[in-house]
């Protein structure tokens, strides 16, 4: 025993605390992003946001319990589609915790930052959570229809768009505001990803898809409009070069993450090998909660215009894509 006990006191030396002021800077304030907490605000500055604070608390579902999984019948689908459907889902939970990666992210960020709106910060502490419950039921989904995929297949085109790497880029990034960082986020990547969840609930006829469809897109509404409501407070204090700040983020993230098929695989370009555009295709003729390549060009085409006319009050252009619309 005093042999181990010496041997464990020569593999443990004590080295300068973490908590030394004379420390070198590590995580954000190697970014030079420091809190600025007080005076800390608690009153509420937005009523929009504060209406969805207060739904927030009360809309809640567990993914576990109120969805019945076990009523899901294997008997009117084939192998290939169970197969395409479990998939499919499960690239959705792969989806879904990106959210639980990133969405912390931004939370810190407005947090840093003294002059934020509390119920911003307050929405997006919940958001955490129920991207989790969104990534569980469509885990638990997966599951009911054959078994969860742990990983996308091996060299599929789609691997690289499950990590946008908006953490860094973005929300982690002194460069970007988090006005832009909400705007990408939220208002594009989120608002794109709620229209085509809407059109796969119309389209679903399975039970248990259709009701996991229907309570993720009760959240993921919330989520599209508080980048709206944080936006048309914001921009309206904002200099004319800080809203042009925004607008390159948007069309970066519109040109450099979703037209190159992170929500929608129908745009992975067509010498890209992707296992789950097939498995979409095949899914959406099952209607275990996806849709055809052409009903989904056609959702993303108007959810971009939707976009482009919401951000026009706030002078940020989006400009017409000529590709796909």
């Amino acid at each position: 025993m005093s042999a181990q006990l010496d041997t464990l006191s020569a593999v443990a030396p004590q080295g300068p605390s973490l908590y030394a002021k004379e420390g070198p800077a590590r995580g954000l304030h190697a970014l030079h992003m420091k809190e600025k907490r007080f005076p800390l605000s608690i009153a509420r500055n937005n009523p929009k946001l504060g209406a969805m604070w207060s739904q927030a608390k009360t809309l809640t579902w567990d993914a576990a319990t109120d969805i019945a999984y076990a009523d899901f019948d294997h008997s009117k689908y084939s192998k290939e589609q169970l197969d395409a459907g479990r998939l499919c889902w499960s690239r959705r939970a792969w989806t879904e915790y990106t959210g639980i990666v990133e969405s912390p992210a931004l939370c810190i960020r407005l947090c840093l930052e003294g002059n934020q709106s509390i119920e911003a910060k307050f929405l997006l502490a919940a958001k955490v959570f129920e991207e989790a419950r969104h990534c569980e039921a469509s885990f638990l989904l997966a599951e009911a229809m054959g078994g969860y995929v742990q990983e996308p297949p091996p060299g599929d085109a789609i691997q690289k768009m499950l990590v946008a790497g908006f953490r860094d880029r973005m929300a982690f990034n002194p460069e970007v505001t988090s006005e832009s960082a909400i705007a990408g986020w939220h208002c594009i990547s989120e608002g794109i990803a709620y229209d085509i969840f809407q059109a796969r609930y119309l389209r679903t006829t399975e039970p248990t898809a259709k009701e996991v469809i229907r309570l993720i897109s009760q959240d993921e509404v919330r989520h599209v409009e508080l980048g709206w409501a944080y936006l048309e407070q914001r921009t309206k204090e904002m200099s004319r070069s800080e809203v042009l700040k925004i607008e390159a983020v948007v069309r970066d993230v519109i040109e450099n993450v979703e037209l190159k098929g992170f929500h929608a695989t129908f745009m992975l370009a067509d010498a890209e090998t992707s296992i789950l555009r097939e498995a979409e295709a095949i899914a959406a003729d099952a209607r275990l909660g996806f849709c055809p390549a052409d009903e989904e060009h056609e959702v993303f085409v108007k959810s971009i215009q939707r976009i482009r006319e919401r951000f026009a009050p706030m002078g940020i252009k989006i400009p017409v894509y000529p590709e796909i619309e």
